[in-house]
């Protein structure tokens, strides 16, 4: 049996890939802006997209870092109101808490911003959207599960449904 993916979570790099094709002609897109942009067009209208407090938090240090730091801030208010982010509350940090015990004891690390943003996704039961390699080393996990996407990379279409 089967459910309808109720939304998708972007990992910061699907975030500044659907970000940077919106501000960019379609034949300047690069190939990864291309395919993020066409599958979000396409999903819209039936799912929802969320990105975390952890990804905003790396988009604003982007921005700081930046010589344009004042154009890209003002860019990070409006993608936040288009894609929402969502709470890393008590729950993600006790799902983030067991996924990197269980990492560090198989020997499969993650970035401590990368596992948050899988945590999240695993918290409110979202598919993560991710061209992150590092995220790969998710499925030594035996408690927890999170279904990934690689939009940037892969040429099918996203999953439509999810085991529940």
């Amino acid at each position: 049996m089967t459910q309808k993916v109720d939304g998708y979570l972007l990992d910061t790099n699907n975030c500044i890939y659907y970000s940077n094709a919106l501000k960019k002609q379609a034949e300047r897109r690069s190939d990864e802006e291309k395919r993020v942009i066409q599958i979000i067009n396409s999903i819209r209208s039936n799912a929802t997209l969320y990105m975390s407090e952890a990804t905003l938090g790396e988009l604003i240090f982007g921005a700081e870092k930046s010589q344009r730091k004042e154009y890209n801030l003002e860019q990070i208010s409006i993608f936040k109101e288009a894609i929402l982010p969502l709470a890393v509350d008590q729950e993600v940090w006790a799902i983030w808490g067991k996924m990197k015990a269980e990492l560090r004891k198989v020997g499969k690390p993650i970035a401590n911003m990368d596992l948050l943003i899988a945590a999240t996704a695993k918290r409110y039961d979202l598919v993560l959207a991710t061209n992150d390699s590092n995220m790969d080393n998710l499925d030594f996990l035996t408690e927890i599960r999170i279904e990934r996407e690689n939009w940037a990379q892969d040429d099918k279409p996203p999953a439509s449904h999810k085991p529940l």
